[in-house]
């Protein structure tokens, strides 16, 4: 096991600090256009090409295309101090994994700009920005300049450098000004709750039944009108609505403030297996918590023993930016001892006996407490669990009530299912 744990650990990782490689990347990336590209690439061919012995006309090329990239450096110079402009706020639109992000910036040109582009730089490997198309602005006109940057997984990315990007006269350099930074949010893709009716079965789902019922955990103050769903109360129906409409539509009413269902999301995984299933995990939890907005029923939300606040009538957007906030799991650790505790070292042996760390709030649940994590555990202070069965087979089942308070769903049937159709519905 100590052979393999100096194998994870010469893996090699990012650096905190850029290096001069790093570094001469940024330069070939931001002050080089695809036509500067090509003669640089055409510069280093020249120049390997020039060590075989008798070809001379390959140090021609090289020299003509060394003197071209001479005559390149006065052209940047006097673009990058005559194309002058000011930028304002940058605007990022967040979206969820695998949609197309927009960063906008609106650009003032104090002087005649001929063309000019947005772009982002030095982030993420996992984006991929798309350019904005060159336009011109006139001296004194403001315009709003978008570039598209194509995610692949959710996260918290910093953008380190948005760039208004002017090119030279050429066309083979460019100067790329920094205009500022920004955070793009990648929020889970949810899994679609069709059904839950797991939550109300058994004795513990008692107390999850009336938090489904409005006319239980209304309030006093009229806040608008919704389209009817299976469970409302006939004496809360808006007769006016549903005689304009032809449809029936249900009086909303404002719930008291942490009154309703507590989620809780543990995102603890204990080997390299339930690690890979955690970002499942996370998009099962948006489900969940979107499902319970709808129907008004979430009180709070926590991720672990950190309460995360709801802002009400955002649309769970507080929501999914904080799961889109969760620090990818690492599969190059081969223990994750966070939430965990030893509780008993024998000297004599290597065996540890590891009991996972009970939720412990600052403060009691005053609701009823849903779990969702990668395992069961037995808590006094949870009343339901639905556990993401990593371990279980390729099964017909795709779910299966292990007792009437821990539910098993299994992660193999539902990631194929999610990577076949991006939205993909469950019901448990």
């Amino acid at each position: 096991m100590s052979l393999f744990h100096f194998f994870i650990n010469a893996i090699p990782r990012s650096p905190k600090r850029k290096g001069l490689l790093m570094r001469l990347f940024y330069i070939w990336q931001e002050g080089f256009t695809q036509v500067g590209h090509a003669a640089a690439a055409l510069l280093m061919f020249s120049m390997f090409a020039g060590a075989v012995p008798g070809f001379w006309a390959a140090w021609v090329f090289c020299g003509l295309d060394f003197m071209y990239f001479l005559a390149l450096v006065p052209c940047l110079f006097m673009t990058a101090r005559k194309s002058k402009f000011k930028a304002g706020d940058i605007a990022v639109r967040n979206v969820y994994e695998g949609e197309i992000a927009t960063v906008s910036l609106q650009v003032h040109a104090v002087d005649k700009l001929n063309a000019v582009s947005l772009g982002c730089f030095r982030m993420d490997s996992s984006l991929l920005c798309e350019e904005s198309a060159l336009v011109p602005i006139a001296a004194g006109e403001t315009m709003e300049l978008s570039c598209k940057i194509q995610t692949k997984k959710r996260g918290a990315f910093d953008i380190p450098k948005v760039s208004v990007i002017v090119p030279e006269i050429n066309g083979a350099l460019r100067y790329a000004a920094n205009s500022g930074k920004a955070e793009l949010l990648v929020f889970p893709r949810p899994l679609r709750v069709s059904a839950f009716p797991f939550l109300t079965s058994g004795a513990s789902g008692v107390v999850f039944a009336p938090l489904l019922m409005p006319s239980l955990t209304r309030g006093m103050d009229f806040v608008g009108v919704r389209e009817y769903r299976e469970g409302d109360s006939l004496r809360d129906l808006h007769h006016k609505a549903f005689a304009r409409y032809g449809k029936p539509f249900t009086k909303e009413f404002e719930t008291e403030r942490g009154a309703g269902a507590i989620l809780v999301l543990d995102v603890t995984a204990r080997n390299l297996r339930e690690k890979s299933s955690v970002e499942m995990l996370i998009r099962l939890a948006a489900g969940v918590g979107l499902w319970l907005l709808e129907r008004s029923a979430l009180g709070r939300f926590f991720i672990g023993d950190d309460e995360i606040p709801l802002v009400q009538g955002d649309g769970g957007v507080s929501l999914l930016e904080s799961l889109a906030r969760i620090p990818p799991a690492s599969l190059l650790e081969m223990h994750s001892l966070k939430g965990w505790r030893t509780s008993r070292v024998s000297t004599n042996s290597r065996n540890v006996t590891k009991t996972p760390k009970l939720w412990s709030p600052a403060a009691r649940p005053l609701g009823p407490v849903l779990r969702l994590g990668l395992f069961a555990t037995e808590d006094p202070l949870v009343h339901k669990q639905v556990v993401l069965d990593v371990h279980a087979k390729n099964s017909e089942d795709s779910k299966s009530a292990i007792s009437d308070d821990v539910l098993a769903v299994n992660a193999v049937r539902l990631e194929r299912s999610f990577e076949m159709s991006r939205e993909t519905e469950v019901s448990l």
